[in-house]
């Protein structure tokens, strides 16, 4: 494969001189997020075990360092050229996903990579002629030092419990306050700073990866992640965008409580089940991490809630796995969500053999959710505080109630109990198949009566039956399951209308719309209420614009998710963490206009649903593998003239696809990497907003050019049958534009009228 050029000159070019990825060295060039100098910027790095190194630009010890649990075991670095201090404030720094790099005004270069599985870290400085190199590593508290010796040893002190070597690839002097100073004059010093239970432990580690070339091989084992699955498209800022949330979602992944994904930074350093299974196909599916999914959901399930005898949450995943506090399992989508999951990997992977290893996990969920929880309209009932709106005052009555049915967790439902039936099916038991699919048959009629009237879908319903109707996004999860449709297409059309009108900024989708009484603007507002007050009333989640993209591509509106998503896109390169986003937005700017981000300042669902975004509903793959086809309903937004992908499946399969917009009509030119011949179906999109299907079979090693436009499609030049697929719903959802933000005047909301507004209403049992 040719090296992937600038897209803007590729695009006089034939599609296959297009074609392909860039070397290690271009793709981390094309990535790096320059910061100039003077200008102190937060960016977070991790190591995939147990740890994470945040740091500040321009700054040498700004942050919490090298975090492993909760301990602080490493804080920054120095670096020196003939005994001159390299001075990083007046320098130009580049923010990368492994780690930084800073270019002195002398030409000194160093550069930082945490590594990746190896609780370890490597700092390099190189120099343009020979001179005196040394590394000062810093440490907050560090134990005795003695040196043992090619190694410094530094035991633990102040209650940590790891220990430290320190080992060069240069023979060193060790000087004062742990700099490691080059013997001899040399144009490069690599220094390992290692950690391990032990001294033996650490010594070795260290001793190892000085004398590799640590930082280049965490680059190419990064590099290989992150382009084993791969989008490139005519947007260089998206492209970039997308790639820093691959490699932000893939931080998330540890091991510390057996294969999981962190659900935030700092606070967050659990693996939740919700968060969890929401920010896994962004992070593990798209990107071809299929192992890594398979061993997270496995995992979970040795979690499962199976004590005897039986209690309320019996057959569900834990909504917290924590080394600080008990196993909780007091969440209602927790399993739903990983059942969704487990049928998605099965999709992607074809691996029947885990449907078996599900099926044991659905028997004692669902044993449990029929006998608590299931109503007499065959939906799912549960506690208030017990959706992903889950913040409680003093962990006592919920900030914003949304039991005991809510909206979101009837599509979870469904979508659960239709999981559960082919798990069943291929086991074998067609008894509980049957079952299961009748009881999500019922709760597909009892919903719309119960719901739907007519023009507003409620977000819940209360403990009287009654309907409340608030504007919130979760509507938006009827248009983004899997299996046929739970709500009819004309339905979730006026649906995505309702929702995105009222909600939507350019910026994100709010929890709550701006009209209503108990809306607050800003999520820190201590002069009016508590943080929590704001936390689902208003503010803006970054994962939530993830269900939205995907339900306005569904209807042809992908243009109006462009634009959020490239707003999205700067957020991650230049909002708060740098190459990362936030957990939560303000509601509305800021006086200056600007966005607040609030919450933890990085999270992986928000992350992972962006790059999701990219693989599945703009280039619209999605493998299903159980029938032997690779689907893909496109929705191309106008603005990319062209893209280059490569789209992982099965084992170790791919496809690879490279398209160009000509006029009206698109190119697709595919080539199938593997050993199994695949159906094709695509789901195009028409003009006006209808969309048609076609179908064909690609044989591996065998390019094919697929030709659309104009009512028309062809193969190799020979026309291929169209078929309606999904109506237009244009006219059910009309124009679409975001919703303009109201100006901050604290007068103008009910919420800060008065102190503590709403939790009065909700502590003298007056919400609605």
């Amino acid at each position: 494969m040719k090296y992937l050029i600038t897209l803007a000159a590729a695009m006089t070019m034939p599609l296959a001189a297009m074609a392909g990825k860039p070397g290690v060295d271009a793709f981390f060039d094309a990535m790096a997020i320059s910061v100039p100098p003077g200008q102190q910027s937060q960016f977070v790095v991790g190591d995939n075990l147990a740890g994470y190194f945040e740091g500040y630009t321009q700054s040498h010890d700004r942050g919490a360092g090298y975090t492993v649990k909760n301990a602080s075991v490493y804080e920054g670095y120095a670096t020196f050229v003939d005994g001159a201090a390299n001075e990083r404030t007046r320098s130009n720094e580049q923010v990368l996903p492994y780690g930084h790099r800073v270019r002195h005004a002398g030409g000194a270069l160093e550069e930082m990579a945490l590594l990746s599985k190896k609780h370890a870290l490597a700092i390099r400085v190189t120099n343009p002629s020979d001179a005196i190199l040394a590394v000062q590593t810093l440490f907050k508290d560090p134990g005795a030092v003695r040196r043992d010796g090619d190694v410094v040893l530094i035991a633990p002190a102040g209650g940590a419990k790891l220990f430290t070597a320190i080992a060069a690839d240069q023979p060193f002097v060790l000087g004062d306050a742990l700099t490691l100073r080059s013997a001899h004059a040399v144009r490069s010093m690599t220094v390992v700073a290692a950690f391990g239970d032990s001294a033996a432990q650490a010594s070795a580690r260290a001793q190892a990866l000085a004398k590799a070339d640590s930082i280049g091989a965490e680059r190419k084992a990064l590099y290989d992640a992150l382009t084993k699955s791969y989008l490139a498209t005519s947007d260089l800022e998206y492209n970039k965008a997308l790639n820093w949330a691959k490699a932000a979602s893939r931080m998330f992944v540890v091991e510390e409580f057996g294969a999981g994904i962190w659900a935030g930074l700092p606070w967050f350093r659990d693996n939740w089940g919700r968060d969890t299974f929401i920010a896994l196909p962004g992070t593990l599916l798209v990107s071809g991490q299929f192992d890594d999914a398979k061993a997270v959901l496995s995992n979970f399930a040795r979690y499962q809630n199976l004590r005897e005898p039986r209690d309320k949450e019996y057959g569900r995943i834990p909504n917290r796995v924590s080394a600080s506090d008990k196993t909780i399992y007091n969440t209602v989508d927790g399993t739903p969500w990983m059942l969704r999951e487990a049928f998605e990997y099965i999709q992607y992977t074809g691996d029947k053999a885990f449907a078996r290893q599900m099926y044991q996990l659905a028997l004692p969920y669902f044993d449990g959710a029929i006998a608590n929880y299931a109503d007499q309209d065959g939906l799912l009932a549960h506690d208030s505080a017990d959706t992903w709106m889950d913040a409680r005052i003093d962990n006592q009555d919920p900030w914003s109630a949304r039991g005991p049915r809510a909206v979101e967790i009837q599509a979870l439902w469904h979508t659960a109990l239709k999981t559960g039936a082919y798990l069943a099916s291929q086991a074998g038991d067609a008894a509980r198949a049957r079952q299961w699919n009748a009881l999500a048959d019922k709760a597909r009629r009892s919903f719309l009566a119960l719901y739907w009237d007519g023009s507003v879908m409620a977000d819940r319903l209360r403990d009287d039956a009654s309907r409340d109707t608030k504007v919130r996004p979760n509507q938006l999860m009827l248009v983004s399951i899997p299996f046929d449709d739970f709500i009819a297409p004309k339905v979730q059309a006026r649906v995505t209308r309702n929702a995105v009108s009222e909600l939507l900024y350019p910026y994100g989708i709010a929890s709550l719309s701006q009209n209503d009484p108990y809306f607050h603007p800003r999520h820190q507002n201590p002069d009016f209420h508590h943080k929590d007050a704001a936390y689902h009333q208003g503010t803006i989640w970054g994962w939530n614009a993830g269900f939205t993209v995907t339900a306005l591509n569904k209807f042809g509106y992908q243009d109006l998710a462009w634009t959020l998503s490239q707003n999205l896109g700067r957020q991650i390169l230049g909002l708060g963490t740098l190459g990362n986003m936030s957990e939560l937005l303000d509601a509305l700017p800021g006086d200056d206009g600007k966005l607040t981000p609030s919450g933890t300042y990085a999270q992986s669902w928000s992350v992972a649903e962006y790059a999701r975004n990219g693989y599945q509903d703009y280039v619209g793959f999605r493998p299903r593998l159980l029938d032997n086809t690779l689907a893909f309903t496109p929705a191309i937004p106008a603005a990319w003239s062209a893209f280059y992908a490569v789209l992982p499946f099965g084992a170790g399969e791919s496809i690879e696809v490279d398209f160009r917009r000509a006029g009206k009509q698109q190119q697709w030119q595919l080539r199938l990497a593997g050993a199994t011949r695949r159906k094709v179906v695509f789901s195009m999109l028409s003009a006006d907003k209808s969309r048609s299907q076609l179908a064909f079979e690609l044989a591996p090693g065998k390019p094919a050019t697929l030709v659309t436009g104009g009512g028309k499609a062809s193969i190799h030049g020979k026309p291929l049958a169209l078929r309606a697929h999904q109506a237009s719903y244009a006219g059910d959802i009309g124009e679409l534009v975001f919703q303009t933000p109201r100006q901050y005047r604290a007068g103008d909301f009910p919420m800060l009228q008065s102190k503590d507004a709403l939790k009065g209403i909700v502590e003298r049992k007056e919400y609605r």
